[in-house]
């Protein structure tokens, strides 16, 4: 099982420069990819996309990339025609909002596109295995901190478990007590309005019937633990399991409100907010599940 929260870090150099690789990823309902790295690199993103979605399939991955280029492998390219284009276009801004137009060399460099660092494409991909092992260790290094969340999300989870596993027992039992204590009232009740009058156990019994129709509870705390089961299956399978987890919280949840609706007696409806905020709690730790 894992979180998809996570943080992996790799450097490493290749054969046109030093690589620095920063890899996060966050809670997200798919899976969003957003790269950062220099223009140089731009050759690469394809393969950096394919390669995150075969080992992430859910999550907010957010990828930067530093490159400190080996310049004696790099021709730079300067384009002052482009340089002098921009500069124009800012004096002009400059004029339309009356500020002064002071331009720095430190402004131009920054400028997309007027100095650029260039190498053929053939290069790039002979590159591209030395970088792959530095990436690899980088992605590697997050897949195992979402690894250990995941772990320790998972002993909360058994937890929360456990606990509506419990609670589920004792309403069980509680309502079978609920339906006596019901029969019982009603039947001191009946005596005290009609004390001269015999009491109907037919008619009675025909009152406690409806009533344990009208509130039995057996099918929803027998649903709710099949569900709970399931739930536990999931924390030992392999692969995502964040989507299904969500779904069965849903009918477990549904399950509660059924039988709060069913009943308004104190004991079980304390019980049903104990249900309610464990629910709340488990649902809190799904959302970040892969």
């Amino acid at each position: 099982m894992k979180s998809m929260t996570g943080f992996g870090f790799a450097e490493g150099e290749g054969t046109l420069g030093t690589y620095r690789i920063r890899i996060k990823s966050f809670n997200h309902r798919f899976l969003d990819i957003n790269i950062r790295m220099p223009r140089e690199l731009y050759v690469w993103e394809e393969l950096l996309n394919q390669l995150i979605k075969s080992r992430i399939s859910r999550g907010k991955v957010e990828l930067r990339i530093d490159f400190e280029p080996k310049l004696e492998n790099f021709t730079i390219e300067v384009n002052p025609r482009l340089a002098r284009s921009y500069l124009s276009a800012l004096e002009t801004l400059c004029k339309e909002l009356g500020l002064n137009f002071d331009p720095h060399i430190e402004l131009i460099l920054n400028l997309g596109e007027v100095i650029k660092l260039n190498k053929e494409n053939q290069c790039w991909e002979k590159e591209w295995d030395l970088f792959q092992t530095i990436f690899e260790e980088a992605i590697q290094a997050l897949l195992n901190s979402r690894e250990s969340e995941g772990s320790r999300m998972k002993e909360d989870i058994e937890k929360h478990l456990e606990k509506i596993s419990k609670t589920t027992a004792k309403l069980k039992e509680q309502n079978e007590q609920v339906t006596e204590f019901f029969r019982q009232k009603l039947s001191k009740r009946v005596a005290e309005l009609l004390p001269q009058s015999p009491i109907n156990e037919a008619l009675l019994a025909q009152e406690v019937v409806y009533y344990v129709e009208r509130s039995d509870i057996n099918e929803e705390t027998t649903r709710i633990k099949a569900h709970v089961e399931r739930i536990r299956s999931l924390l030992n399978a392999e692969g995502p399991i964040g989507r299904e987890l969500e779904f069965v919280l849903q009918e477990i949840h549904r399950e509660v409100n059924t039988i709060g609706a069913k009943s308004a007696h104190l004991s079980i409806s304390e019980m049903v907010i104990d249900l309610k905020t464990a629910l709340e709690k488990l649902r809190e730790q799904v959302q970040n599940i892969e």
